[in-house]
C-alpha cells in the first residue's frame, strides 16, 4: 500500500494496493507410517474427504501457514487435514526470520534507482526512521496492513509527531517480505509505490522493518519519503 499527502493546500491520494504476504504452504499429503511430533503446531483437525480440501481449508484460515493432509489408510478415503501455525517446538512450517535491514544499503539502492531517472537522492532522516518504525510496530502488533494506525493515525501525523514537518511526504507499506531486496522489488513493481520512489520533490527517507513470527505475516515494512519544512514556510501561516 502507499500513500502521500502534500501541505499548502492539503490534497491527499490513497489508494489500495494489494499487500504482498505469505500465502499458507500447499497441504501435504502423508499416511499412517509417519508420526507427529508434540507440540508441532498443529492448531486444528479438521475430517475432509478430499485431498485438495485441506490446502482450501488452509488458504481461508488467516492462522494457517501451512497444512498436513492425514490419511491412516490410503485404501479408504476418510482423512484428516492438520492445520499448522508454524510454531512450537517442533514445527512443521517454522518461520523463517527475515534478513536484517540495513537502512544505508536501502537508501544507496534507493538513489541509484532514482539516478536512473535523473532524480536528485535522497538523505537519511531519523525522525522519519523513527515514524516508520512505529507504524511498522503498530502494524505487527496488530498483525495487519494499513496506512491507518490502530489509532486511527495518518503518516502524516506519525511524521508530526516525532518533530518533523513537512511539505510532501509519501509513505509505503508491505508485509510478508523477507528481505529489503524482496520488498523494494515489490515496490518497484507497483505503480502507486513505485510513484513513492521515484517523486522529485522529495529529499529525505527512512525505513523500518518489525518482524513479529506469531502474526499471519511475519514482517512489517514501512517506508517515508518527504520534504522538509522551512521556517519562512513554516512560519507563513498558509498551512492546515
Amino acid at each position: 500500500m502507499f500513500c502521500f499527502i502534500k501541505l499548502g493546500k492539503f490534497a491527499a491520494l490513497v489508494l489500495p494496493i494489494m499487500a504482498l504476504s505469505i500465502l499458507p504452504a500447499s497441504a501435504k499429503t502423508i499416511s499412517s507410517k509417519i508420526t507427529f511430533k508434540p507440540d508441532d503446531g498443529t492448531y486444528k483437525v479438521v475430517p475432509i474427504t478430499l485431498p485438495g480440501d485441506c490446502s482450501s481449508l488452509c488458504k481461508a484460515d488467516p492462522n494457517c501457514r501451512g497444512a498436513v493432509t492425514y490419511q491412516p489408510d490410503v485404501t479408504k478415503p476418510e482423512a484428516v487435514c492438520r492445520l499448522n501455525n508454524g510454531f512450537g517446538a517442533n514445527p512443521v512450517f517454522p518461520q523463517v526470520p527475515p534478513q536484517p535491514l540495513d537502512i544505508r544499503q536501502a537508501v544507496s539502492d534507493l538513489n541509484n534507482y532514482r539516478a536512473r531517472y535523473g532524480l536528485n537522492p535522497v538523505t537519511i532522516e531519523p525522525r522519519l526512521i523513527e515514524a516508520s518504525r512505529i507504524h511498522a510496530d503498530d502494524l505487527a502488533k496488530a498483525g495487519i496492513i494499513s496506512h491507518s494506525g490502530t489509532d486511527g493515525s495518518s503518516h502524516g501525523d506519525r511524521a508530526h509527531r516525532v518533530g518533523y514537518n513537512f511539505t510532501i511526504a509519501g509513505e509505503n507499506v508491505a508485509t510478508g517480505q523477507k528481505s529489503w531486496d524482496q520488498v523494494f522489488k515489490a515496490w518497484q513493481d507497483s505503480p502507486g509505490h513505485n510513484e513513492n520512489l521515484l517523486r522529485p520533490d522529495v529529499s529525505e527517507f527512512g525505513i523500518a522493518l518489525v518482524y513479529e513470527p506469531r502474526t499471519t505475516y511475519s514482517t512489517y515494512w514501512a517506508m517515508l519519503v518527504a520534504e522538509p519544512m522551512d521556517m519562512d514556510f513554516l512560519e507563513s501561516g498558509n498551512i492546515f
